[in-house]
């Protein structure tokens, strides 16, 4: 884009009776969901505008038509910028495997291919590696595999002779923290890759590990029970140790600005969602009845949480706003929908339905519509991650 500040420094001879005043911008795109028959997505850009803002040269317009042609051509190439990609587990070929699919040709792809289980890809933030859990000699480790290039370079991160598991990319994509056992306790370290030292983060026996938050200043994890029981905060670059709940509670999720986290509570007996500030305060329930709520997830645009509910009988998908308010039910069948996982454009959430008495990787759009089959067969695939 050719910019006001650049075009002050065009050399001129005479200075110009009337200042020109000439600036290109873009207005962002617009999603539009689509509908429900023709299953797509729309993206409108619109043309560009004129900003006036004062230099003191004549701006050509040959230079103006090109400046316009290129801010559209970042916006759409912006639009598309969003992973086609989506990996998942699969069991088709007699154990788990990770799989992939291309969201524009529906390619499918065993990526891992081998006579061991493996199971739980993330996809890493920069979308070109994952990470997962592989079965050797009866444990679990963790390992991670390119997704782009010749070479696979499958590499195995995690140490320890016990099991690890519960792995978590951190958001610059440099370290991974994981669960591991050390000397009989299960308990959280981080590695920095791809060949650094696993460092021991706390010596909390742990029983789950929740994500980093998305500034990567704090690590979430969980003990279900027990006197120290509750959601913890730990600095992975300090020392700072937080004790954020002391109930029953489970599965945190942070809100993409990493001053809140959702997470769900059984304090009442029956699983409900709650939220709080980042230091545990400001606890409150977002949804409150006899059903149970699981299966989390905040869009990354923070607008609504996804997540299932058996309130209507049947486990579905739901989205709700982080004030509680504006439940919408997306999925509405006889059969269980669960996992749902968000597009990182938040336009689109990828979830696991129970078709054919099997499960099967189904997108949607943000509002339910557009709902696409991606997998068929006798198989389960499950836990979908973009």
């Amino acid at each position: 884009m050719v910019l006001a500040s650049d075009l002050a420094q065009v050399p001129h001879r005479r200075r110009p009776k009337h200042r020109v005043k000439s600036l290109v911008r873009l207005s962002p795109p617009h999603y539009d969901t689509g509908d429900e028959h023709s299953g797509r997505m729309r993206i409108s850009v619109p043309l560009p505008r004129l900003q006036y803002v004062r230099c003191h040269t004549r701006m050509p317009a040959g230079a103006l038509v090109w400046a316009a042609l290129l801010s559209l051509l970042m916006a759409i190439a912006a639009c598309s910028s969003d992973t086609a990609l989506i990996v998942f587990t699969s069991e088709r070929d007699g154990d788990r495997d990770i799989y992939s699919i291309d969201l524009r040709s529906l390619e499918e792809k065993n990526l891992t291919s081998s006579s061991r289980n493996e199971t739980l890809a993330r996809v890493s933030p920069s979308n070109n590696q994952i990470a997962f859990m592989s079965e050797r000699n009866g444990r679990t480790v963790i390992e991670t595999m390119k997704l782009v290039g010749d070479s696979i370079d499958r590499v195995r991160v995690s140490e320890g002779d016990g099991s690890q598991s519960g792995h978590r990319w951190s958001p610059d994509g440099s370290r991974i923290a994981y669960i591991g056992e050390e000397d009989g306790t299960r308990t959280v370290f981080s590695k920095s890759l791809p060949d650094g030292r696993p460092t021991r983060l706390t010596y909390i026996e742990v029983d789950e590990l929740g994500p980093w938050s998305p500034d990567g200043n704090v690590l979430l994890f969980v003990v279900h029970s027990g006197e120290t029981r509750g959601i913890y905060s730990r600095n992975p670059d300090g020392v700072n140790e937080m004790r954020l709940t002391v109930e029953r509670d489970t599965l945190p999720v942070w809100s993409p600005d990493s001053k809140r986290i959702a997470f769900i509570s059984m304090r009442n007996d029956s699983p409900e969602i709650y939220v709080m500030d980042a230091d545990g305060s400001d606890q409150r329930a977002l949804t409150n009845n006899d059903f149970s709520e699981s299966d989390m997830a905040w869009s990354p645009d923070g607008r609504r949480i996804a997540y299932v509910s058996d309130a209507d009988g049947n486990a579905e998908i739901y989205t709700i706003k982080p004030d509680g308010s504006d439940r919408m039910r997306l999925t509405t069948n006889s059969i269980r929908d669960v996992q749902p996982v968000w597009s990182a454009d938040s336009s689109r959430i990828a979830f696991v339905s129970y078709l054919d008495d099997d499960s099967e990787i189904v997108i949607m759009n943000r509002d339910g519509t557009g709902q696409q089959r991606l997998t068929n067969n006798d198989a389960n695939d499950f836990e979908p991650d973009w």
